[in-house]
Parts: C-alpha cells; structure tokens; sequence
C-alpha cells in the first residue's frame, strides 16, 4: 500500500509542477515575451507526461493498456499532445543553445528576468 502512496504522491507533485509551468506561461503571454516560459512549460509538461503515464500504468498494471480502460485513451491523448510542436527534448536543445549563446555572464538575469528571445531557435 505505501508503494502506491508514493507513486500517486509522484503523479500528484508532477502534475501540479506541469500545471505551473503552464499557469506561468499564461501569464507571460498576457504581457507578450513569453517564449521562455512556453518553452519551459513544453519541457516541463512532456516530461511530467512521460512520468504520470509510466506510473499509472505501473499502478494498474495490465489492465491500462486494455482499449476499454480509460487510461489507454488517457495515455494516447498525453503522448500525443506531448509530440505536438516538438517534444520536450527538441525544445530544451533550442532553449540550451539561447542560453549558450547569449553566453554565461547573462545566465542569473536570464533565468530571474526570463528574457531569452527563443524565437530564432523555432523553426517549426
């Protein structure tokens, strides 16, 4: 039993990280500039699916990959959105490689100010 505690308090703590990261980037396109935070929140939420999908279905077991179980629908629907516009791996080599170019000393107010203009680095 705690076993599955613990997996639901990972789906739960993963979940609610993906959900900031995407309440953040609403926020920030409310005020224009929000590429950084639409890119974090790419990142974020594919990798929050890839860990919420594997736990559940390591939960359930077997029975989540029945086409009658709504978490086979559930996980299609998550992977499905996650490759959409690129997938988190493609999106944090475009975010790095803002981040390398606009060189270390610009790191700290890069990440405080969250102004990396990614647009250039989006090609999709």
């Amino acid at each position: 039993f705690q076993a599955i505690q613990q997996n639901l308090a990972v789906m739960a703590s993963e979940t609610a990280a993906a959900g900031c990261a995407a309440e953040m980037a609403f926020q920030a396109a409310d005020y224009g500039e929000a590429e950084f935070e639409i890119a974090t929140a790419k990142i974020r939420n594919g990798e929050a699916g890839d860990i919420v999908t594997a736990t559940a279905h390591q939960v359930l077991g077997a029975i989540g990959f029945t086409r009658e179980h709504q978490l086979n629908f559930a996980t299609r629907r998550i992977w499905s959105w996650r490759a959409e516009f690129g997938g988190a791996s493609s999106w944090a080599l475009k975010l790095g490689q803002a981040t390398i170019d606009r060189g270390g000393k610009n790191l700290w107010s890069d990440l405080t100010a969250r102004y990396i203009d990614i647009k250039e680095y989006t090609s999709e």
